[in-house]
């Protein structure tokens, strides 16, 4: 796909110190055990007037923040989460996806859109990822303890019922050749309808043929192989723009999209959920994700995506 006209919202820092929250913005993060989600706690001791809001996610669906003005939410509840971006203030926030898990950052993000808020969420790529010591078939990085099991993420529940023949699986492949076998069995989709999304370029130059070897098992078992697509592994706008294509194609059918791969793809799936006029459905496993999985950090990317959405003319789906 050639990105002619198709505007990319990304401001990049390879120096990771070069990236200043704008002042008078509000940046909100979580922390992990991982390397690179200690780069939010670090902008906190070195910036000044910006508010920082830590979120903890002590239970299924429920964060807790350190904002004694707003302890406590519910992501299941809409209006408990709108209240929480409303206390947050009219100026530019942002989303610190790196230590967040996808049930929180997205409905987070879909409420904040909705509310006109200026978002700009925030990635920071790890320098390398944990290899499996003791490697299977499908499964060459160490990466995630267990799925939880296929389910809607908060404020994304699905009610279309479509029929198996009018299912389009576009499922946005990482490393773990596990987790995309799982949805594939879950989700029953006809192999000439099965469309495959990989990062390409990666992370790092040798990172899309890992996840080919990854997920080779099941790519070619059901014919898959045969229709992969690829979008920029770091960029949300690029795998928007694969899904419009994909969308275009298969205009009739009903979208499901296999979040199995990097946070970004993640990201532009959800853009596309959010404003597409297609019919689309986020299918998710809640992994368990391991503690030290990677190490190190790379570059810091922050995603307009708010101005993403007002260039392309992209409403926010209720």
């Amino acid at each position: 796909m050639i990105l002619v006209d198709k505007p990319l919202f990304t401001d990049e820092f390879i120096l990771r110190d070069a990236f200043q929250p704008e002042i008078g913005s509000t940046y909100i993060f979580g922390t992990t055990a991982e390397d690179r989600s200690v780069f939010a706690s670090d902008l906190r001791k070195r910036v000044v007037g910006v508010r920082f809001i830590e979120l903890r996610e002590v239970e299924r669906f429920v964060i807790e923040t350190d904002d004694a003005s707003f302890p406590r939410v519910v992501l299941r509840r809409e209006a408990a989460v709108g209240d929480f971006a409303q206390s947050l203030g009219d100026g530019p926030l942002y989303l610190d996806m790196t230590g967040l898990s996808h049930s929180t950052w997205a409905p987070l993000t879909k409420v904040f859109l909705a509310l006109g808020k200026e978002i700009r969420v925030v990635y920071l790529e790890p320098q390398s990822y944990t290899r499996n010591p003791s490697p299977r078939f499908g499964e060459v990085y160490d990466l995630s303890e267990r799925i939880e099991g296929i389910a809607p993420m908060p404020l994304f529940a699905s009610l279309n019922d479509a029929p198996e023949e009018k299912v389009c699986f576009v499922p946005l492949l990482g490393f773990e050749g596990t987790r995309f076998a799982h949805m594939m069995e879950e989700v029953q989709p006809l192999q000439r309808k099965t469309i495959p999304i990989i990062g390409v370029p990666g992370f790092q130059p040798d990172y899309p043929f890992q996840a080919y070897l990854g997920n080779s098992g099941a790519l070619e078992r059901t014919g898959a192989h045969r229709q992969i697509k690829f979008a920029k592994s770091n960029c949300p706008f690029s795998l928007f723009y694969a899904l419009e294509q994909i969308a275009a194609k298969y205009a009739d059918e009903h979208l499901k999209i296999g979040l199995v791969g990097t946070k970004p793809h993640a990201l532009g799936a959800t853009l596309f959920a959010l404003g597409s006029s297609a019919s689309v459905e986020l299918v998710y496993d809640h992994v368990k994700r391991k503690k030290n999985r990677t190490s190190g950090a790379d570059r810091c990317l922050v995603y307009r995506i708010s101005d993403f959405m007002a260039a392309t003319s992209v409403g926010i789906a209720a």
